[in-house]
């Protein structure tokens, strides 16, 4: 998806913004520094849940059966085998008088174990099971519940066998809006700002997921390019299980949160902010070229994106053929102005259309929807 800057009124005037008055001598040591790259927001947050602490004697007494079956995963996001390596058991969160047996890897219970370090937290079963009790307990359960319920896993397993498969991924509820400006003093960027707006939108609401229910081929190129500064979906497990041992692994000080930095961390790795300079670069570059005036250095502005929207893949595509129709009619207009005038004969107007339309035929920005540039384009 290859999308071009507006030329719409209303988005031509957010790079026109200017910041504080600056002395020559202020605008020539920021020119000097690092550019900032700032990450704000969350994408996830758990459900604050109270549980009722065991006292050592109730959890010696504990009468509860225990499923120790091995189970075998396969993720949806990576395909990689990752099997967790010890079996827990918690309260139900939805059911105070039911248990879940839980798989989580030992560096995760470790991880909890050093952050709920109260007593009688943790309680090991004689059949080699560890029981989560109090803090531990609640903690699981919130993450539970906002996997299950607010990410919308369990009712998008619409046949039942505990697994996310195909389809299925449409209506979780892991998309969400972006928010990106950045400041600028003629070709220098001074300070980029990435932020996270309305969260627990649709998958298939997200644009830049919407390759994964094409083809394989098609959605390994898709997230091949995807970057970190546009991206309004992070990688995702394809069973509750196993995105509660990935969401425990985000969220990195075990807060109940993951933030938009901690998922950039995750899709993209350390070098993230490496490579959200370099395509905002490359962006800004492009914008210069477009737009002189705008390399000024004589003082800070801001280029702001403002709001990210989502968007259905059926209401992309009906915007990207309403686009192309108005592409097609302007180029049509432009070609009788020049027959008229007789600046170009038809033939020569025809052939330029012919271009034009093949070349790049669903290039635009709907306003309000997803990002004005595919960022994943300037890596060439």
């Amino acid at each position: 998806m290859s999308l071009t800057i507006s030329s719409s009124l209303s988005q031509t005037e957010t790079y026109k913004t200017p910041r504080v008055k600056l002395s020559m001598r202020e605008l020539e040591a920021l020119k000097k520094l690092p550019t900032e790259i700032s990450t704000e927001g969350e994408i996830y947050a758990s459900v604050a849940f109270s549980s009722h602490k065991l006292s050592l004697a109730e959890l010696k007494n504990e009468q509860l059966v225990v499923d120790t079956s091995k189970l075998t995963y396969v993720s949806y996001s990576d395909s990689k085998k990752n099997e967790p390596n010890r079996t827990v058991v918690i309260r139900d969160p939805e059911n105070k008088n039911a248990y879940m047996t839980l798989e989580l890897s030992k560096a995760n219970v470790e991880r909890l174990k050093e952050k709920f370090d109260g007593e009688n937290n943790f309680f090991e079963r004689s059949e080699g099971v560890l029981r989560l009790n109090g803090e531990a307990e609640a903690f699981v359960a919130g993450w539970l519940h906002n996997i299950a319920i607010d990410r919308n896993y369990a009712a998008s397993d619409t046949d039942g066998n505990g697994l996310i498969e195909k389809d299925e991924a449409k209506t979780l509820t892991i998309g969400f809006e972006r928010q990106t400006n950045y400041d600028y003093i003629g070709k220098k960027l001074v300070k980029i700002s990435l932020g996270s707006g309305a969260h627990y939108r649709a998958l298939d609401l997200t644009p830049d997921a919407h390759s994964l229910f094409v083809d394989t081929e098609a959605s390994e190129q898709q997230n091949g390019k995807s970057s970190a500064a546009s991206a309004q979906y992070v990688a995702f497990e394809n069973s509750i299980e196993k995105e509660l041992e990935h969401t425990l692994m985000m969220d990195t000080n075990l807060d109940g949160k993951v933030t938009l930095e901690e998922g950039l961390l995750d899709k993209f790795g350390q070098n993230y902010r490496k490579n959200v300079l370099r395509d905002m670069n490359k962006f800004h570059q492009d914008l210069l070229e477009k737009y002189a005036d705008l390399n000024d250095d004589t003082k800070l502005q801001n280029y702001d994106f403002g709001l990210y929207k989502t968007i259905s893949r059926e209401d992309e595509e009906t915007l990207r053929a309403q686009m192309r129709q108005d592409s097609l009619k302007i180029s049509t207009e432009s070609l009788l102005d020049a027959t008229r005038n007789n600046t170009q004969t038809i033939s020569d107007m025809f052939e330029q259309l012919q271009k034009q339309t093949s070349e790049n035929p669903y290039a635009f920005k709907p306003e309000g929807y997803g990002f004005p540039f595919d960022l994943a384009d300037f890596r060439g």
